[in-house]
């Protein structure tokens, strides 16, 4: 816990964070859950276990940090270990942020994390985007909804729309990869209306040029008009 504690110290401050000691309490319970509950499951990579949390925890918290302080209903596609979920809801305590995952296991898990860590902000669903019964519940429910390499630009974008609250609302996803201008250009292509802005995540000194080419990809106007096909 010491040396964890440490870490996450040196982390915060050489990327310029600035949390609230109950924050960086929740945070470093949540690592430490996270570390225990992938020795059953692959929440995370099992090679990224000795850097959580400067490849999964300081980005979703940079992430997060783009939206702080607001108080909306976000929805997370695709959560997996909760990220960038928890790290969101952590930071955003005023926003009550729904988690979704087609794994059961992993929302199980994460249920127990929530709870232990003490989240009171956090709804955990064993589901998909594109179900029909959640679809139909949660229509039109969502200010912002964010997600970490999960589905394509477009499909991402699919899924989304019917679940955004208007035309006001956006989506925001991690992403990186070869492929993600060609993404960008079938998503701009399907959906011609949409105003996309891609915002390199840059983390920790030694990336000063996002070597690790890693973007937040923010999506606008997806209920600007009537869809044209996918």
């Amino acid at each position: 816990m010491k040396i964890l504690e440490q870490e996450l110290s040196h982390l915060l401050k050489i990327n310029s964070l600035s949390l609230a000691n109950r924050e960086i309490n929740i945070i470093l319970s949540y690592a430490q859950e996270l570390l225990k509950f992938n020795k059953k499951l692959n929440l995370i990579s099992r090679k990224d276990e000795e850097n959580i949390l400067e490849r999964h925890i300081i980005p979703c918290l940079i992430f997060s940090t783009m939206f702080e302080n607001i108080e909306r209903d976000v929805l997370d596609i695709g959560t997996g270990g909760g990220l960038p979920g928890i790290p969101f809801a952590i930071i955003n305590s005023k926003s009550r942020i729904t988690l979704i995952d087609s794994i059961g296991k992993k929302i199980n898990a994460l249920k127990e994390i929530v709870q232990f860590v003490g989240l009171d902000n956090v709804e955990l669903l064993w589901t998909r985007a594109e179900d029909k019964n959640f679809v139909k519940k949660y229509k039109k429910k969502f200010d912002l909804i964010i997600s970490r390499a999960t589905a394509d630009l477009k499909t991402l974008i699919f899924y989304s729309k019917p679940l955004l609250k208007n035309k006001f609302s956006i989506l925001a996803t991690m992403k990186g990869g070869d492929n993600l201008e060609n993404e960008i250009a079938e998503a701009k292509k399907s959906f011609d209306y949409i105003a996309v802005k891609k915002i390199p995540l840059i983390y920790l000194p030694e990336n000063p040029d996002n070597i690790n080419k890693k973007y937040i990809i923010i999506v606008e106007w997806i209920n600007g008009r009537k869809q044209e096909g996918i």
